[in-house]
């Protein structure tokens, strides 16, 4: 029977750390792909003993919660069950984030997202990647590794080295945060497969790339009193000569961007010519002259836009229904969210 097999698996994982048990899981899913399984476990701060806990959905019949004490361990009731782990900071559908782990997102999720979203995002994402794993053999890890050193300019063991010290990460750590991305950059694929084609149809204008000529502020009352000025009649590249000199405005003054961060201007497009701002750009305001816009065609860089985008609204959708209890901080946030 299922729940036998179950018992079998927590007496088989004790001693194990949680990554490995997570591993041995696998077996037990290939069995009884019927039901759902999620491992839980909790490490006692005083002696770093483990306990496990298997919680078991069988359809629309209820979860079943199993736990194995070994002789001689800690049971799960004198475990501080009523009491909060000090290091616990977040749980998001039943899925614990403790306080190191947050840190250790902090330099790896998403730059846009504030910090709030970001910790509740990684948990979901969390659940769904424990009760739907997504495996790498080692090749496919290996290719993960080496694109995530490429991607930080670590091209040698040395750089390699000295960055990992840095963040306090070792070659597990590693080889762990990088198959979470590399799951989560799957896990996107997974959830936007079939739709990319039909959601750009429907929103070509919105992927267009616009090129501008741009002056970027800290201060969003400089960026302001340009803008005005630039509408008043003022060229906009004596305004960009003066504001670059006087060390206001900063960056370059060229480039281009997606035409849905722009908003749409008063003729409800974006069209050469117009001026635009004080626009938003991350934590800076920018004064844009559209230069020209170019019609977005669905290439590469298109579909990976396409499918941030998709991917954004299926976790929005989740964080609607997820019960999310925070354990740090004013307690207030968690009805806020």
């Amino acid at each position: 029977m299922m729940l036998d097999r179950a018992r079998e698996f927590l007496r088989s994982i004790q001693g194990l750390e949680p990554g490995r048990a997570r591993e041995a899981l696998g077996e037990l899913r290939e069995r009884y792909p019927e039901a759902v399984f999620r491992l839980l476990w909790q490490r006692e701060e005083y002696d770093g003993s483990l306990h496990y806990d298997l919680l078991i959905k069988e359809s629309e019949h209820g979860t079943v919660s199993l736990s194995w004490c070994p002789d001689r361990a800690l049971p799960w009731p004198l475990r501080g069950v009523h009491r909060a782990s000090e290091l616990l900071l977040l749980r998001v559908n039943g899925v614990d984030m403790q306080i190191p782990d947050a840190i250790a997102q902090l330099d790896f999720l998403w730059d846009e997202a504030r910090l709030t979203d970001r910790l509740v995002t990684a948990c979901l994402l969390q659940e769904e990647l424990y009760e739907s794993p997504i495996a790498f053999s080692e090749a496919e890890l290996q290719e993960a590794v080496d694109a995530f050193r490429r991607a930080r300019g670590l091209v040698t063991a040395q750089v390699t080295r000295e960055w990992m010290e840095l963040h306090s990460l070792s070659v597990r750590d590693l080889e762990e945060l990088v198959a979470g991305e590399a799951a989560v950059a799957r896990l996107r694929d997974r959830v936007t497969a079939g739709q990319v084609e039909s959601y750009f149809a429907e929103h070509r204008g919105e992927f267009d790339r616009v090129r501008v000529a741009r002056l970027v502020y800290s201060d969003q009352t400089h960026a302001r009193r340009a803008a005005e000025q630039v509408l008043d009649g003022a060229d906009f590249y004596a305004v960009a000569e003066r504001e670059f000199l006087t060390g206001r405005a900063s960056g370059d003054l060229f480039g281009d961007l997606p035409a849905d961060e722009l908003g749409q201007g008063e003729k409800g497009v974006v069209e050469a010519g117009d001026v635009l701002g004080p626009i938003p750009l991350g934590d800076e305001f920018a004064v844009l002259k559209v230069l020209s816009v170019e019609t977005a065609a669905l290439d590469d860089r298109t579909r990976q836009r396409v499918g941030r985008v998709l991917f954004d609204e299926w976790i929005a959708e989740r964080r609607k229904s997820a019960k999310i209890e925070w354990f740090w901080g004013n307690t207030a946030r968690t009805d806020s969210l």
